[in-house]
């Protein structure tokens, strides 16, 4: 599996430059991009990644300050600083950076970097394939509680308050209160707000353990709702639905029998399509 990399850079050119550099190796998939360390963590906050390559010099939060809050994480992406300063080496490395890339440096030297990444990866999988630490390359959550109607209650995954979405070729963090809907499109998803419609890099089932169960029902198969963000409820035939969203388009999504069992959670609905 490719390493999944956030580079982190106030220029965006430099991260331009890195990221193509980095194409050229399928061992690693860049995911993510934030032009501050203030936003770096908190794309951190709302998805595991397995390497940070981050500029030190930045206005607000310094790439050491980044370092040093994510030291104690568990587990904690591994850091690698791009940087044209030398002096701060010593620095880097008393924040645990697992390399410091003097610009400018060659495709060998990158690589090189990159060889000594995917071992220690393999060696915090373990012989089984999985994250000896309890990390699984996908995204974080933040606070315990239920699943949206599927799994036992207090069990699983911790709830997501942040997913990671993609905007004009970058991941950007969208709060899950602001979406709407959320349908499936494969191994991705599309994620409805009222300030459009996003994909995200999760599959239907991930989000329906993940988002908070207070809030977000899976009403079909290929759909999960915020329900707070139902318009109209509306019977169909043989015990289905369909909902009527307050997304821009007045969207519909459809209710299975099974998902109708869930609504009733949160909401009643009779078979006479009473409210």
């Amino acid at each position: 599996m490719a390493l999944r990399a956030l580079i982190v850079d106030d220029e965006a050119p430099a991260r331009l430059q890195l990221r193509l550099r980095l194409e050229r190796f399928p061992e690693v998939e860049v995911v993510g991009e934030a032009q501050s360390g203030r936003e770096a963590l908190e794309l951190l906050r709302a998805l595991d990644y397995d390497v940070v390559f981050i500029d030190i010099r930045m206005p607000g939060l310094s790439g050491l300050e980044v370092a040093e809050a994510l030291k104690n994480r568990q587990p904690a992406p591994r850091v690698v600083f791009v940087t044209a300063y030398e002096e701060y080496a010593l620095r880097a490395f008393g924040a645990r950076a697992f390399d410091y890339l003097l610009k400018p440096f060659d495709d060998e030297r990158l690589a090189e970097t990159i060889r000594r990444l995917q071992e220690a990866q393999r060696e915090r999988q373990g012989p089984g394939g999985g994250d000896a630490a309890g990390g699984s390359g996908r995204p974080r959550g933040e606070g315990e509680g239920g699943r949206t109607g599927e799994g036992a209650p207090g069990a699983g995954p911790r709830e997501l308050q942040w997913l990671l979405v993609q905007r004009d070729g970058v991941s950007v963090p969208l709060a899950v209160q602001d979406v709407i809907f959320v349908e499936s499109q494969g191994d991705y998803v599309a994620v409805v707000t009222h300030a459009g419609r996003f994909l995200a890099r999760y599959s239907i089932q991930e989000l329906a353990q993940w988002l908070p169960a207070s809030r977000f029902v899976r009403c079909h198969r290929s759909y999960i709702v915020n329900v707070a963000c139902v318009r109209e409820i509306a019977p169909m035939f043989n015990g289905t639905y369909l909902l009527r969203m307050k997304d821009r388009e007045r969207s519909e999504v459809p209710v299975s029998r099974s998902g109708a069992r869930r609504l009733r959670g949160l909401f009643w609905v009779d078979a006479r399509g009473g409210g």
